[in-house]
């Protein structure tokens, strides 16, 4: 079985959720920057799309305890039993986070070593690998200074789509 086939399977299992938006466990955020609602999840776009409902991306369990939005330099991806970003922002440490639905994990991956702005909410969400509950912190938005991830992921091509999710395919999801 091919890892990133696996890597989703665990990641269904483990969200609570019957579709995949490009990441093993993430937070829906249809309309970019906008805040979270633990109860009632706004309407998702057409399957397929790049995002979809906050409810069944999130899991039903999750509880999203705090958020905040913060800019720094995308430095790259960290593959354990999940795959994690890594946040350099100024006079703090690295954020390690989740990414959020695709198209989220492909703009992160395309900005890779460029700043970017990015909203990161801190969730209480149950992880089997770690026996059961704990706190992870989630990138649930994203942006550069030009765009924000879901206008990018529009402006591609299919082809551009395509070749966008064959390097983060080739890359993060398999271990290199």
């Amino acid at each position: 079985m091919k890892r990133s086939a696996l890597l989703l399977a665990l990641g269904l299992a483990a969200a609570g959720c019957g579709k995949q938006h490009g990441n093993i466990i993430s937070i829906a955020n249809t309309q970019g920057f906008a805040p979270l609602d633990n109860e009632a999840a706004p309407a998702g776009k057409a399957a397929g799309d790049a995002s979809g409902n906050a409810q069944e991306a999130a899991g039903a369990h999750d509880q999203v305890l705090r958020r905040e939005t913060v800019t720094g330099t995308f430095a790259g991806w960290e593959m354990g039993d999940y795959l994690w970003a890594h946040i350099q922002v100024p006079g703090r440490e690295t954020i390690s986070a989740q990414p959020g639905p695709s198209p989220i994990d492909l703009f992160l991956d395309a900005n890779r070593g460029r700043p970017v702005t990015v909203e990161v909410a801190t969730v209480r969400t149950q992880v089997p690998e770690a026996g059961g509950p704990m706190e992870i912190q989630r990138i649930t938005a994203a942006r550069n200074a030009t765009t924000t991830a879901e206008d990018w992921w529009q402006s591609l091509s299919a082809a551009d789509r395509a070749a966008a999710q064959h390097r983060f395919e080739q890359g993060p999801l398999s271990g290199r």
